[in-house]
């Protein structure tokens, strides 16, 4: 739920959880929280992927076109419990970029 006053940090993590709440299909993405909770939930799904669905995680990782070097530096950990803060954090800010973005064009189209 967008709310008047709300900041842009708030704004951009709400939209950029959305869109991570269908990629990873987990609805409490959605609620607006913080940009640590949201990275905490994130690295548990991927802990997940990375244990149960590898081809599903770098599809998602693709999609969201996470930078190909800050991957495979985050890979280049050998446990999943020290990948999955690293990808998560990457992902969220790509998405709130993405999130940044597609606000500014639609102030500017108005």
């Amino acid at each position: 739920m967008i709310l008047p006053g709300m900041s842009d940090e708030l704004l951009l993590l709400q939209e950029a959880s959305i869109r991570l709440s269908d990629y990873f299909e987990q609805d409490t993405l959605r609620l607006v929280q913080t940009k640590e909770k949201v990275i905490k939930q994130l690295a548990e799904a991927i802990v997940f992927l990375l244990l149960h669905d590898m081809e599903k995680l770098m599809n998602i990782l693709y999609r969201i076109d996470v930078f190909e070097r800050d991957t495979k530096a985050a890979f280049a950990q050998n446990n999943p419990e020290q990948i999955a803060p690293r990808l998560a954090e990457l992902i969220l800010n790509r998405e709130m970029q993405k999130a940044k973005t597609r606000l500014a064009y639609r102030n500017h189209k108005n």
